[in-house]
């Protein structure tokens, strides 16, 4: 038993948190050796799959808070390695790796493939697929009912206001 299994509270979120910190534990073990964090090469990957775009848009991509983006945002653009251009904050800056960026994303990326590779390998394969299906279908439905959440509170405020 795993020492965070005595807390197993049957519930997916829940559920999905705690392996979710083992794994980024993990993958922070790996990626420490190039001075990144998980949400740090999150950063880095979605910059370099969005090239010019807005930290609004990456921060929607990533279904990332502002405060988190904004911190990792900072910490990249002090070491060198994303660059901004256009207004102020989230929904006017334009980003882009710089050349450090780009290259330490490219290590980055070596790391993490040999991660992923590394972390499947202690899994079977029927696991590993079952498990990336499931992921997505849950985030799927999480994403659909937290906007039918969110237009339900909107009716209820307009109901309210009326």
């Amino acid at each position: 038993m795993a020492r965070s299994d005595f807390l197993d509270l049957d519930c997916l979120a829940y559920a999905t948190r705690r392996a979710g910190r083992a794994i980024t534990s993990l993958f922070n073990a790996r990626m420490a050796e190039l001075d990144l964090n998980v949400a740090q090469f999150g950063l880095l990957t979605a910059v370099s799959r969005m090239p010019g775009a807005t930290l609004a848009a990456i921060g929607d991509a990533m279904l990332i808070d502002e405060s988190t983006l904004a911190r990792n945002f900072q910490v990249m653009e002090r070491r060198g390695l994303i660059a901004s251009e256009g207004g102020r904050g989230r929904g006017g800056k334009h980003v882009s790796l710089t050349r450090a960026g780009e290259k330490l994303h490219a290590q980055g990326l070596v790391v993490w493939r040999a991660t992923n590779r590394k972390l499947s390998a202690a899994l079977e394969d029927d696991q590993v697929a079952a498990g990336r299906a499931f992921l997505r279908s849950l985030g799927e439905a999480s994403e659909r009912l937290h906007a039918e959440e969110v237009a339900a509170a909107a009716r209820r405020r307009q109901k309210a206001d009326a």
